[in-house]
């Protein structure tokens, strides 16, 4: 047991010097070779400098604001809170990446990772999020070579990630992918401070669950 856990910090030690390390790279350094359907296309890593790029800024959260009904909480999205939001919750957050998504340069969408589980090499896929249309089935493909990434790169072998139960859409591509439920939480909306919330629901509530926050897992092995 000694042993393991020695090797799970050396290993938490490692993977959170790389993800420092990357995030401080300049944009557009940070480059996954993609291909789809015979198109060729990149998975860029967002970094700290990303801050100071006002219109991307103002593009991820028009992103946001456009599939807000997929997120936990409904508020205002402004370009100041979304810089705020990426300089704190991206690039602030130890174990956290976040990648564009362009295609014959457009940007047009991202995805990310997040909570990482250390001791079991793995981690959650995050921010999934569509921003322009076009291209069926790349959203899929880009999250297949994001995985890849993650396990030549940083030796993950296993993913997460939680969806909304009522977005079938997005349910029915992760099991494409090869993920599998493995929980599922009921979820209640309630009036937050800047909005409509969804939050766990307490023990004991018997009225008609519209939602669940469904986990679903896949091995990169």
């Amino acid at each position: 047991m000694p042993n393991t856990k020695y090797k799970t910090h050396l290993y938490e030690t490692k993977v959170l010097r790389a993800l420092r390390t990357l995030k401080h790279e300049p944009f557009g350094k940070i480059v996954v070779p993609c291909v789809f359907d015979g198109l060729r296309y990149k998975l860029i890593l967002l970094t700290a400098e990303c801050r100071h790029r006002k219109n991307l800024m103002h593009e991820l959260g028009r992103w946001r604001k456009e599939n807000e009904e997929w997120f936990p909480a409904k508020f205002k999205i402004t370009t100041l809170r979304t810089t705020k939001w990426f300089k704190e919750k991206v690039i602030g957050a130890p174990d956290r990446l976040l990648f564009l998504i362009k295609v014959r340069n457009r940007y047009i969408g991202h995805v990310g990772l997040f909570r990482f589980d250390f001791r079991q090499k793995m981690c959650q896929i995050d921010n999934i999020l569509r921003g322009k249309p076009g291209y069926p089935g790349i959203m899929g493909n880009a999250i297949l070579h994001m995985i890849d990434w993650g396990k030549k790169q940083l030796g993950l072998v296993a993913y997460t990630l939680r969806v909304a139960s009522d977005n079938k859409r997005a349910c029915r591509l992760y099991g494409r992918l090869g993920f599998v439920e493995y929980k599922r939480i009921p979820l209640i909306q309630i009036a937050g401070k800047d909005g409509l919330e969804w939050v766990d629901a307490p023990k004991g509530y018997t009225k008609k669950i519209k939602r669940y926050d469904m986990h679903m897992k896949r091995s990169s092995r």
